[in-house]
Parts: C-alpha cells; sequence; structure tokens
C-alpha cells in the first residue's frame, strides 16, 4: 500500500456521503415516489435493515482479502484472464454511471439555469475538472470532499428547517395505502445506492484504507445514506403530496423553490446548484479514479483519463429525449445495477471463502 495515498475509515466514509449522497438524495426520490407512493420512506427503511443484513458479507470478504487491492488478490487466487474479463465489465459499468451522472446533472443544469449555454461547453468543463481531480489521488480527492461536504449537509438541514412552515406530516398517512407489493418493488432504487457504497469504496477502495473496515463503520455510512435519503423524500411528500411530488423530475430541486428567509428574501434556489456540482463533481472524480486503479498499465494513466472523457462527452450528448432518458436509468440501469452487485457480492463471498479453505488445508497439510 502507498501510505502516501492512504485515507482512513472516517474518511472513506465522509467521502460515501457525498459519492453515494448524490444518487440516494437526488437521483432516486423521484422512482422511489413513483414507485412507493406515500410509502417511499417504508421502503428507504427496510432497505436500511436489510444492508444492515448484508453487510457482514462484505466485511468478511474485507477481512480475508487483508485489504489488498481486490483484483490484484484476484489474480494472485484465480485465473487471470477472467479478472481481466470481470476489470472490462466494472469498467464499462462505471463508464455508464459517469455518463448517467453527467447526463443527469447538465439536463438539470440546462433546464433550471443555462437554457442558452450549449451543452458540449457544460460536459467538457465538468468532465475536465473531474479528470484534473481524478489525476490526482484518493487523498486529495478525499481532502477536497471534507470541504465540500461540510456546506453540502450545512446547506441541507437549512433548506429543511426553512421549508418546515410547508410541511403536512398528515400527507404520510394513510400507510401501506397500495399494500406491501409498491414498498418491496422499490427497494431496488434505495439498493442500488447501498450496493455501491459496500463494493466500490469498500472492496474497490479498501486497499487505500490501512486501518481494519468493521461492521459498525459499514453499519455507520449505511444508517447516514438513510438519512440522507429519507430526509428530502419525506420533504417532498409532506411538502407537495405524494400525486405532485411522483411528477416531478427533480423534488429535492423544487423543496429549494419553495424556500425563503422571512417575507423579503426568496429565490435562493441556486443555492443547490453547489450542492449538486459537488456530489457529482466527487462522484464522477472519484468513478475516474477507480478505473484508474483498475487498468494494468502503469504509465499513460492521463491519456486514459481523457479519453474517457471523450466516450462520456459523445455519450451525453446522444440526442434522445429526457423522458426516454429517464425510463432508461430508473428501469432499467438502476435496477441492473441492484442486483449485478448483488450477485457479485456473493460471488465474492463463495470464491473467497473456497480458497481460504483451500489456503488452510494446505498449510496444514491435509489433502
Amino acid at each position: 500500500m502507498n501510505k502516501s495515498d492512504s485515507i482512513s475509515v472516517f474518511q472513506l466514509i465522509l467521502l460515501s456521503m457525498t459519492f453515494i449522497g448524490l444518487k440516494t438524495h437526488v437521483m432516486l426520490i423521484s422512482p422511489l415516489i413513483k414507485t412507493a407512493g406515500r410509502d417511499a420512506w417504508i421502503t428507504v427503511l427496510l432497505t436500511c435493515l436489510l444492508t444492515l443484513i448484508w453487510v457482514p458479507l462484505l466485511v468478511y470478504v474485507n477481512k480475508k482479502t487483508n485489504g489488498e487491492h481486490l483484483f490484484q488478490w484476484m489474480k494472485k487466487h484465480m485465473n487471470k484472464s477472467f479478472t481481466n474479463v470481470v476489470i472490462f465489465l466494472i469498467i464499462a459499468y462505471l463508464t455508464i454511471m459517469e455518463i448517467a451522472t453527467l447526463r443527469e446533472t447538465i439536463t438539470w443544469i440546462n433546464i433550471i439555469f443555462l437554457q442558452r449555454t450549449p451543452l458540449i461547453i457544460l460536459v467538457l468543463l465538468f468532465g475536465f475538472t473531474c479528470c484534473l481531480l481524478a489525476a490526482t489521488s484518493m487523498r486529495t480527492i478525499s481532502i477536497v470532499n471534507v470541504f465540500l461536504l461540510f456546506f453540502i449537509v450545512l446547506l441541507g438541514f437549512f433548506v429543511s428547517f426553512t421549508n418546515f412552515q410547508f410541511k403536512d406530516y398528515s400527507l404520510l398517512q394513510p400507510v401501506l395505502e397500495n399494500g406491501y407489493f409498491p414498498v418491496i418493488k422499490s427497494i431496488v432504487f434505495q439498493g442500488s445506492g447501498m450496493v455501491e457504497l459496500l463494493l466500490l469504496l469498500l472492496l474497490f477502495l479498501q486497499h487505500k484504507v490501512p486501518q481494519p473496515i468493521r461492521y459498525k463503520h459499514l453499519a455507520v455510512a449505511g444508517i447516514l445514506l438513510t438519512g440522507l435519503t429519507i430526509g428530502p423524500l419525506i420533504g417532498a411528500i409532506t411538502e407537495f403530496g405524494p400525486v405532485k411530488a411522483s411528477k416531478q423530475r427533480f423534488p429535492p430541486y423544487e423543496e429549494w423553490g419553495i424556500a425563503s428567509l422571512g417575507k423579503f428574501i426568496e429565490h435562493i434556489d441556486f443555492l443547490s446548484i453547489y450542492q449538486w456540482l459537488s456530489g457529482t463533481f466527487i462522484r464522477i472524480s472519484t468513478f475516474l479514479f477507480i478505473m484508474k486503479e483498475l487498468v494494468p498499465f502503469q504509465k499513460g494513466h492521463k491519456r486514459f483519463l481523457l479519453l474517457i472523457l471523450v466516450v462520456i462527452t459523445v455519450c451525453t450528448l446522444v440526442p434522445i429525449t429526457d423522458f426516454t432518458f429517464s425510463n432508461l436509468l430508473f428501469f432499467t440501469i438502476i435496477p441492473a445495477t441492484f442486483w449485478l452487485f448483488v450477485a457479485f457480492s456473493l460471488f465474492l463471498v463463495v470464491i473467497v471463502f473456497l480458497i481460504s479453505h483451500k489456503t488452510r488445508r494446505d498449510k496444514s497439510g491435509i489433502f
């Protein structure tokens, strides 16, 4: 491990709040309300419970791999060709998520604030900035994240308390008015955020954390992410009602739209720009950094990042309607993320168990 590029467990948890928080706090609110209605908050709590049950499996993998780079460990104990195929699939997935994140952000900016600015300018400027941060180190990304996250959280509490006057908590009732099925069905949305936390940050960055990662660390991260989701989710339902909130493209932004300071200071929704762009900045930069860590060559990382930037730019600017894109994102990409990574985590648990069992047998001389 390169100690100069290591981060603490605390920094990893803070990184997850921004990295995953953008997805759970912003991108997932709309599909959750559309699918589960006023009971979406039950889905979030249920997903948190399932996550706490699932966490020990990932802690087990982390312990048995001794915090080593996951794919370096796989190459030592498994077929290298198979490992390279897995790496290629992970890079393809990360690229898709970068495109989805950037497209969602640029669409929001273009609709709300910069209607006349060419999309290619926004994509290139933001993408190139993310590449610059990704080309540094994980410690640098973590330090930048700490400064950005402080104000993200501060603004989050600000809009929550400011809009308290508009909230009607009776809109959360009746509970389970449509039965259990919508609640169960929408678990895949919140679950897709949790699997990113446990797999992308724990397993793909575990070699950057010198301290042992314990159950309590991941439990705290999972609970914090649950809070980041349930806050704006309940806010959207209690402020607009489940029907109106389900029709909104960006419910968390709409909450900023009604925020005001007294009677004379309104239109403070520009503060949401900082929250969203900061989250996107850290999320895409971390994706790019993980990709840079996965590629086998030692030199040429900057060229690789620029190549990915070109791919992201071209795909982000594909002329499809926002309706088509949102359906593709919410009902194909996000559910696929959940199921694929759940399957991948179970695969890792089985492989690690078999290899560790074989290693013990070899050491004890039992054949």
